[in-house]
């Protein structure tokens, strides 16, 4: 299947999660900054995603082979060992939101632009995930994301990119020689069937992180993944 381009998505954000989630005080100037940037930010934003469906070729002791691909995970090994489809993606806030925080040159207006933006690719992202489970009838759904983990180091980008096409041209989306992704508040990764919750933080040790989902999990990882 040829990636699907997911360019209408609505950035339609309550602004009072977004206060809550900051802690700003109700009333106060830093609030009303916030809501003046959100104003703009509505105006500029145009989220998007890019999504396909790559079979599985090969299972492997250590890895999967997604349309000639190979990719060398052990999680991704046992994750996968029943699916035979999966759906690489692509999830950005956008270019747009990303050059307008860019012209920010007061740091806190940089700050809740940036926050702005992060807002906007969680939109999207659910967006995505609404998407997969209305088109292809799925249920549970995980994910697995190149760089949240060592087994699937963040050069694992390389491949994703291959099995999307060229996502700078369709989305507006740059791999840089690092790994990273521009736009920053941008997301990749493989979402598959699955028949219970996964999360890659509950094979992560890494103790201070701001964006744990799920506590780390020692025995899992032993059972499981070794």
């Amino acid at each position: 299947m040829d990636p699907v381009i997911l360019d209408q998505i609505n950035f339609d954000p309550a602004p009072e999660k977004l206060i809550k989630k900051m802690r700003l005080k109700p009333g106060s100037g830093q609030e009303k900054l916030l809501l003046e940037l959100l104003g703009e930010g509505i105006k500029v934003a145009r989220p998007r995603a890019i999504v396909s469906i790559a079979g599985i070729d090969e299972h492997l002791k250590d890895g999967v082979v997604l349309e000639g691909i190979r990719i060398e995970s052990k999680v991704m090994a046992v994750n996968l060992s029943e699916v035979h489809r999966v759906f690489p993606y692509i999830v950005t806030a956008g270019r747009e939101l990303y050059d307008w925080t860019q012209s920010k040159d007061d740091l806190l207006d940089k700050y809740f632009a940036d926050q702005i933006s992060q807002n906007a690719l969680h939109i999207a992202e659910e967006f995505l995930l609404s998407h997969l489970k209305e088109t292809f009838q799925m249920g549970r759904t995980s994910s697995l994301n190149p760089g949240s983990l060592k087994d699937w180091p963040i050069t694992g980008q390389v491949a994703l990119f291959r099995l999307l096409g060229n996502p700078l041209q369709t989305i507006g989306v740059e791999l840089m020689a690092s790994m990273l992704m521009i736009p920053n508040q941008t997301v990749s990764g493989i979402r598959y069937s699955s028949k219970s919750d996964f999360s890659s933080c509950e094979l992560c040790p890494r103790e201070k992180c701001s964006h744990r989902r799920a506590r780390y999990d020692e025995t899992l990882l032993r059972e499981k993944y070794t």
